[in-house]
């Protein structure tokens, strides 16, 4: 099997290729010519790093070498390592690419990366909070010994983008833990808490991490109250007293259908400092 970085597939663990594996994603840079119009999808690869790394956490990857399934054959461990292997390969790919263009490229042809500066501050923001979350999740140190590369053409990132998305579902599929990752999604989703960066990332998750679109697409919709009878004291969503500090901010609740009884309180929604529902 081909060594990318000179990283022979079987020297190394799958918690050591997991760590090298998302150290990758940091290397990658993109060419300025990718212009503004395509900012969008330059996060396209902190959302396949930030899935990868929600992976890992969610099946104890640098403990559990069953990653979560007692029952896990070697022939299941053994793909996982392969597609990991695989990921890393992809990435050895493009280095050469960036690297072969550049050697040909023509006289005057600008080389230069796209630099935050010239990038929507949304989703500058939005990219270091993602890479953050990311390196948060990560243990030990990686065996990866490299320069930045550069992409240069777009075809080439949505080639790479598909192909290790491609591979990370394999391995969610022989080791999902949907519990474990439908609770790390949440924590995800609390630190971006901005209206306009869930639309963001609800765009550029698309066809890559389809929990992290989901839980924005959500966050985005509010908590919806739909045809409710309330006939005693209820109290659903939101309400943090206690005393309350800070943001607690979110898309506008729905209601359609809410009916209070007479003799009946609630509070549906929001009310974050202050005194508390029940107190009275």
């Amino acid at each position: 099997m081909t060594e990318p970085f000179g990283i022979a597939a079987g020297a190394v663990s799958i918690a050591a290729a997991f760590t090298t594996c998302v150290d990758c994603f940091g290397y990658v840079q993109n060419g300025r010519d990718f212009g503004k119009d395509f900012q969008t999808n330059l996060l396209t690869l902190d959302c396949a790093r930030l899935r990868l790394t929600r992976w890992g956490q969610a099946v104890n990857v640098y403990e559990d070498p069953q990653m979560g399934k007692p029952d896990a054959t070697s022939a299941e461990v053994q793909t996982v390592k392969e597609s990991l292997h695989q990921i890393l390969l992809l990435f050895a790919n493009t280095e050469k690419i960036s690297k072969r263009y550049r050697l040909n490229a023509k006289t005057g042809e600008d080389l230069s990366i796209l630099l935050t500066d010239d990038m929507n501050p949304t989703i500058v923001g939005l990219s270091n909070k993602m890479k953050e979350l990311a390196i948060r999740r990560q243990k030990g140190s990686s065996v990866l010994k490299t320069a930045s590369w550069a992409l240069y053409h777009r075809s080439n990132l949505k080639e790479l983008i598909a192909d290790i998305t491609s591979l990370i579902n394999n391995i969610e599929n022989l080791f999902p833990a949907p519990h474990a990752q439908l609770e790390l999604v949440k924590q995800e989703t609390a630190e971006i808490q901005d209206k306009e960066a869930f639309g963001v990332v609800e765009n550029a998750a698309q066809d890559i991490n389809s929990l992290l679109q989901a839980a924005a697409k959500e966050a985005l919709a509010g908590h919806q109250y739909l045809k409710v009878v309330i006939k005693g004291r209820a109290q659903t969503g939101d309400a943090i007293s206690g005393d309350w500090k800070g943001e607690a901010r979110g898309a506008s609740p729905k209601y359609d259908g809410v009916v209070v009884d007479k003799d009946g309180k609630a509070l549906i929604g929001n009310s974050f400092g202050g005194k508390d529902f029940w107190d009275d």
